[in-house]
This record gives C-alpha cells, sequence and structure tokens, in this order.
C-alpha cells in the first residue's frame, strides 16, 4: 500500500508539472531577435513552402552520420525545401556547447562558413569527446576550435566572440528553443512545425522522400535528379 501511495504521489507531482507547464505559468525565457537556427539553403529568414527543421549537437555522431543524407535532401529540392538547423548542446556531451557556440560566433562573421565549420567539427569529432578531453582544459577545447575556424578562412576577431555575452546568450536560446519543442536528444527533426516520428540517422535519401514529396508535388515541380 505504501509503494502504491508514493508511486499515486509521484504521478500526481508529475500531472501537476504538466498542467503548470501547459497553462503558461513557467518563466519565459529571451525571444530572439530573429528566427533561431541558420538557414542552408532557400529564399532565407526561414519562410518558405516548407520549412524543415534539424536540431543537431556537433559532437553527436548519429548526427554527424546523418549530416550527408540532410544536405543531399536539401540540395534535391531546392528552394521549395528550407532547410534550418538549430544547434542544440546536449548537456552530457561536455564541449558541446563549446562547439555549438563557435557556430554561433562564425554566423557573426560570415555566415557563408557556419557550415563548412560545422562540416569540420564533425571530422574532429572524436577529438572533442569527452573521453579525449578528460584532461584538457575548457580553455585549450576553445583553443582548438578557433583554430579550426582559422583553417577555414574565418578572422582573427573569431577567438573573441567567445568572450561575446551575445554569442552565450544565443547558444543559451538555441538549446532553450529546442527544449521548449520537446526535443530531449539529436538529431530531431519538425517539417512545417511538426516531429517526424522515427527520423534518425538511418534514414535515406528515399527515406524522406516519402516525407517530401506528398507535401512538394505541385505542377511543374520537379526534384532534382
Amino acid at each position: 500500500m505504501v509503494a502504491m501511495a508514493r508511486v499515486s504521489l509521484l504521478w500526481l507531482m508529475i500531472t501537476v508539472g504538466i498542467s503548470v507547464l501547459g497553462t503558461g505559468s513557467w518563466a519565459q525565457f529571451s525571444i530572439p531577435a530573429r528566427y533561431d537556427g541558420f538557414v542552408y539553403n532557400g529564399a532565407g529568414k526561414g519562410k518558405g513552402p516548407v520549412i524543415w527543421e534539424s536540431f543537431v549537437d556537433p559532437l553527436c555522431i548519429d548526427c554527424k552520420e546523418a549530416w550527408p543524407v540532410v544536405k543531399e535532401v536539401a540540395e534535391l529540392y531546392g528552394k521549395s525545401l528550407v532547410l534550418i538547423v538549430h544547434p542544440f548542446p546536449n548537456p552530457f556531451h561536455h564541449n558541446a556547447f563549446f562547439a555549438s557556440r563557435a557556430l554561433h560566433v562564425a554566423e557573426s562573421l560570415n555566415a557563408s562558413l557556419v557550415y563548412p565549420l560545422l562540416e569540420s567539427i564533425f571530422e574532429q569529432q572524436d577529438s572533442f569527446s569527452n573521453p579525449s578531453t578528460f584532461h584538457e582544459s575548457a580553455a585549450s577545447v576553445v583553443e582548438r576550435l578557433i583554430t579550426l575556424a582559422g583553417k577555414l578562412g574565418l578572422p582573427d576577431s573569431f577567438s573573441s566572440g567567445f568572450s561575446n555575452s551575445n554569442t552565450d546568450l544565443a547558444t543559451r536560446i538555441s538549446f532553450k528553443y529546442g527544449s521548449s519543442r520537446g526535443v530531449v536528444g539529436t538529431p530531431t527533426y519538425l517539417v512545417n512545425g511538426v516531429a517526424v516520428a522515427g527520423a534518425d540517422e538511418s534514414w535515406s535519401v528515399d527515406d524522406w522522400r516519402k516525407v517530401f514529396d506528398p507535401l512538394l508535388r505541385t505542377p511543374g515541380f520537379v526534384a532534382k535528379a
């Protein structure tokens, strides 16, 4: 009976917590000046016939494995599909916040280098993992991210971006935005604001076409071969 009472009390607490969140009585986090994320293609500003949102942790192996297909799908549909990538630094990846912040720093200096930097981080992902950096200082991790950025042609001012409160806030907003959309892991995908059930790194281009073709089949539309 005691065990049942404890379970009932726990369920009541969870239910009340959900109800409170549902009423909007939780604290409002900062609303960004623009829609969060980096537009990969399309008309920009997050506008288009279909908006595809991808929540990505630069240090997530599944995100790394999924990325080539995501890019191929985005290029297949061209401007008919707008891909927006939201950095979502998983807390259990100790350096994910630094890596996500690096993307925001890059966006503030040269938006065209955001994705090359993301891909460079993917390539060096193992070196930023928890085991690889167990004895490495945070300052050293950031310095290596700065080095990666420099190799891509980002200016020396990239380093000062890590002491700019705006990039810190932008990275926090990215995480909070993802959390507000129910994201609990990466990669997570939304299409026109709706979560795509079961979508993960194993999905092929054909799997994604089953999602997008019905949405984008309009007179005269032909996906790229």
